[in-house]
């Protein structure tokens, strides 16, 4: 039993330690980006590196895919590519748009059951996360 509550304390910390990296990232855009970005049809971008290893890298991408089959519902989602590191196994990038803000984001977001089941998964899966959160200052297409 205290092995169990050990780990449990140390699964805790390691979701705690996760989920302040990606608050403090998106309180950092939000400094620098006043704005109500929902209001000004302005959109959050998130791009957020994950590393696995090698044996979960099939069962990570079948995470992700059904993650993104339920987020595709939301109301201010509007798109997200998923990408595999070439030569990389266990190496995942994805690169999300919201019409959104920051704070909307956190508080509803980053709270729903299937973003909080996935913060689970990705203790279980030792799962490394790097995110970053961008505001949009210039688009081009193809001429």
């Amino acid at each position: 039993m205290i092995n169990k509550i050990k780990i449990n304390n140390k699964l805790r910390c390691a979701a705690l330690t996760l989920i302040a990296s990606l608050i403090l990232q998106l309180n950092v855009m939000a400094k620098t980006n006043q704005t109500d970005t929902t209001s000004h049809g302005d959109q959050l971008v998130l791009s957020i590196k994950f590393k696995v290893s090698p044996e979960n890298a099939a069962k990570f991408k079948t995470v992700l895919t059904n993650l993104f089959d339920t987020i595709s519902h939301e109301k201010n989602f509007v798109s997200a590519n998923l990408h595999e590191a070439i030569g990389k196994p266990g190496e995942f990038l994805v690169y999300e748009i919201w019409n959104d803000n920051v704070q909307h984001f956190l508080t509803v977001q980053m709270k729903s059951p299937y973003a909080v089941a996935f913060e689970k998964t990705l203790i279980e899966m030792n799962v490394d996360r790097e995110p970053s959160a961008y505001a949009m200052f210039g688009q081009w297409t193809k001429k």
